[in-house]
């Protein structure tokens, strides 16, 4: 199960800015890595080394650490090649040719899908299999070879870009078709009209085409460019052919704090420095005019000319508790009893990663209710259960139950040994650490010794999801894609309709977790990181998940909800893994309410209305997720007194087998108390 981002809209501010210079080497990273390693090579050597995702690296240059968790890593990752959605394209390679489309946004009740069933494909003549031999963040190359194991040329594309480009290593021939259709032709350029969309190849660099019926050929020399994008039907002009011949080399991702928030850059590199064309999308909030714009499943894009883009995001909160500071006697009496009664009775059964997590990120919540109510006597009970729990993760490997974690050394990724929703695949790793590392932040407020002698094995968690340094023995920021603000789930990602993120709730508790431990190792370099993680899948996940505009489009064509549960590269449903159930589609994005969630909610009052309204009339909360819609329901009318009252009473009815493994009674209560106005 791969599960996903999370919560509402902020505005955000685009700065379009054209940089001077060779942007590979003028980099604007304002966070310099000049901080502590999170990789202690010694501790990591010291975990079981394994080979056991089974994923395929057949594609990939020797020397490059496999590309988990990215948009585009059914193509990289997969023996058969799975389509990937860089926006606006559609993108398919194979051993002898690619294909890209301009994809046909299709809205359903339950859906919106992107038809990539129109396309252009392009032959590279005489190839046998390509390789991925470059990525970045944003961007990669595809090299396409002979049987010979010569280099034909290499094919570049872009997250946010409209073109894809094809620059010939030796001399080339491209063939290139659109299904029933008949191109314009010229010596250098063709385009294919179909209804909806005009296909484009120009050629640079001595490149020239013939037209032969309904296929083109490019004969390129070596250094020759091939130029291909898609616009929409209706457009009578070509924007992009002015920029189609400045070849693009790659991107680079920068951050920085302000007072605004935080920005983040993306510069992206062209062989002659001179501008191409880039999408900005609808939770970058961008303030430029435009070129013109494409509709996507996830709104319009709008096409900006430049070199380096940025945007700014809103700060979301980290909190540690909630408000209690309105709590009556009586409620503080029943809170107190709960929680003795939840800390006494608190064991440990989870061997996996995720639901061991959930317990330990249970126990750290009432370890702070605890202290928070200066209730000491149980607060060290829970304190010495929830060490003796996490120190058995870190200790001697197979004698602690089969929990444990193990590092794929070809893979490059720390792995709990109990698989659990394929997290040896790398699947849903942010939602796993997340809880063991907000767990382990809030232990280390109370336990010195323990973040001490556990820091450096916490670290690696945090590392295998958010590291802020490459050339590591574990990735960049695995998880995180910086053009849509949000997380991608799945590890290898064998489906076409790319990448996939259920729930935005647990990637948004990740960032909370590596904030707050941020904050316990004192370490600025990853508390500035992790602000502008924790910010931007807030941003997107309110954008995307739970807080979208439905009078626009593509929801206003047909979308019956105003709610995403499962948001894909390619696609978008009203659905899980899981549940077909609504009260599964809306709590896999509140899991687990952490203290931070309740300003997250609360700048969301019309949909969150809205999603209680679509769970209908409940019979009764004594149902999977029950407690987490309760919670939430709970913030709603903040004028009325009664409403509190009334959810506490129901919180108090709900069967112990209804509560999340994540949550507990004490907790749950604790949250509805905090609402009180």
């Amino acid at each position: 199960m791969q599960r996903s981002v999370k919560l509402g809209i902020a505005t955000a501010t685009v700065l379009l800015l054209v940089a001077a210079g060779i942007l590979a080497v003028t980099r604007q990273n304002s966070v310099k890595h000049t901080g502590v390693s999170l990789v202690n090579e010694s501790v990591l050597s010291g975990l079981e080394q394994r080979d056991s995702s089974g994923i395929d690296t057949s594609h990939l240059a020797p020397g490059l650490v496999p590309p988990t968790n990215k948009w585009f890593s059914g193509l990289a990752l997969q023996k058969q090649p799975k389509t990937v959605f860089p926006m606006p394209l559609g993108f398919t390679a194979s051993s002898t040719s690619f294909s890209y489309s301009l994809p046909e946004v299709e809205v359903a009740a339950d859906s919106i899908a992107s038809d990539v069933s129109q396309k252009a494909t392009v032959q590279v003549e005489g190839a046998n299999h390509y390789m991925v031999s470059r990525y970045d963040e944003l961007s990669l190359d595809l090299t396409y070879y002979r049987t010979d194991g010569t280099a034909i040329g290499l094919v570049t594309v872009l997250e946010g870009s409209p073109y894809v480009q094809f620059s010939s290593m030796s001399a080339a021939k491209l063939s290139m078709s659109v299904a029933g259709t008949t191109p314009t032709a010229a010596t250098s350029s063709a385009e294919y009209k179909t209804p909806t969309v005009s296909y484009h190849v120009v050629g640079f660099n001595g490149s020239e085409l013939t037209a032969s019926g309904q296929s083109i050929s490019m004969a390129m020399p070596t250094g020759g460019l091939a130029s291909l994008y898609a616009l929409p039907a209706t457009l009578n002009q070509d924007p992009l052919k002015h920029t189609a011949g400045n070849r693009i080399m790659g991107a680079e991702v920068s951050y920085s704090a302000n007072n605004a928030g935080y920005r983040t850059a993306i510069n992206i590199s062209t062989i002659n420095n001179k501008p191409t064309v880039y999408g900005m999308m609808p939770h970058h909030q961008s303030a430029s005019e435009s070129m013109f714009a494409y509709e996507t499943i996830y709104g319009k894009q709008e096409m900006l000319s430049g070199q380096l883009f940025s945007f700014i995001t809103p700060r979301a909160p980290v909190e540690t508790s909630l408000d209690l500071s309105k709590m009556t006697n009586k409620q503080r009496e029943l809170l107190v009893t709960t929680l003795r009664q939840d800390i006494n009775a608190t064991t440990y059964s989870a061997a996996d990663s995720y639901y061991a997590g959930k317990e330990l990120y249970r126990s750290a919540q009432l370890l702070q209710l605890a202290n928070q109510l200066a209730e000491q006597e149980i607060a060290t009970t829970m304190q010495t259960k929830l060490r003796q729990q996490l120190e058995s993760w870190f200790s001697n490997f197979s004698s602690q139950g089969g929990r444990y974690f193990y590092y794929d050394s070809r893979i490059q990724s720390v792995v709990g040994v109990t698989p659990s929703f394929g997290s040896e695949e790398i699947n849903d790793h942010h939602f796993h650490y997340g809880y063991f590392i907000y767990a382990a932040s809030i232990l280390a407020q109370y336990d010195k010794p323990f973040l001490q002698r556990y820091r450096s094995s916490i670290d690696l968690l945090v590392a295998d999801i958010a590291n802020y340094r490459n050339g590591q023995k574990l990735p960049l920021r695995r998880v995180f894609d910086p053009y849509m603000g949000h997380s991608w789930a799945s590890g290898s990602s064998p489906f076409n309709d790319g990448n996939n993120q259920e729930s935005s709730s647990e990637a948004i508790n990740a960032w909370i977790g590596v904030s707050l431990w941020a904050r316990q190792t004192t370490n600025t370099e990853l508390a500035i990181q992790a602000g502008w993680l924790l910010s931007n899948e807030v941003q997107s996940a309110k954008s995307y998940w739970l807080a979208f505009d439905s009078s626009k489009k593509p929801y206003s064509e047909g979308y019956a909800h105003n709610l995403i549960s499962l948001n894909w590269g390619g696609k978008r449903d009203y659905a899980t893994f899981f549940s077909a159930e609504p009260l599964a589609k809306l709590g896999i994005q509140l899991i687990p309410m952490s203290p931070s969630m309740v300003s997250i909610f609360s700048d969301i009052p019309q949909a969150r209305a809205g999603h209680i309204t679509e769970l209908g009339a409940l019979n009764s909360y004594d149902a999977p997720f029950g407690d987490y819609a309760l919670m939430y329901d709970s913030q709603g009318s903040p004028s009325s007194q009664s409403r509190s009252a009334g959810q506490l009473e129901l919180a108090q009815k709900l069967r112990p087998d209804t509560i999340d493994s994540a949550n507990s009674r004490s907790y749950l209560y604790a949250w509805i108390i905090a609402q009180r106005p």
